[in-house]
């Protein structure tokens, strides 16, 4: 396992290697060497700025993500209210529901407010007066 390491750890080793015109050379002039300095500080302002870009992109996302939060909360903050409400008047149609039914129970008509009671006064107020109408008018004659 530790030479897999050694041996891992050794290839990049070989592949360091800068060519200049197809040849390696051993030693580079301060103008080259310049030159690839500037090159590579090209290279690396090119990343700089895509970075950039990137950093900004995502600030405008945050903003965004922030917002939509923001109102997010603010709707579940509605919505529990609303349910509480709904809980209040769920509650208060309850307690209107009962004594509704207490007022039925209270309005129900007695034994002496039946009707067919009362289709039976009227019946015999005017039977027996007109029975003993008749009869006292043949005991008359």
């Amino acid at each position: 396992m530790r030479y897999l390491w050694i041996l891992l750890l050794s290839i990049p080793l070989f592949g360091q290697e800068i060519q200049k015109d197809g040849e390696t050379p051993t030693s580079f002039t301060y103008d080259e060497a310049l030159e690839m300095l500037k090159a590579r500080d090209v290279q690396w302002e090119e990343k700089i700025a895509k970075a950039n870009t990137l950093i900004e992109f995502q600030k405008l996302a945050i903003n965004q993500s922030d917002s939509v939060i923001a109102k997010l909360e603010e709707q579940t903050n509605v919505d529990s209210l609303m349910l509480v409400a709904q809980k209040k008047q769920i509650e208060s149609l309850r307690a209107q529901n009962n004594a509704n039914e207490k007022m039925v129970k209270l309005a129900k008509p007695s034994w002496y407010e039946n009707k067919w009671l009362y289709f039976t006064y009227g019946v015999a107020s005017v039977t027996i007066p007109t029975y003993f109408g008749i009869k006292i008018l043949d005991i008359a004659d």
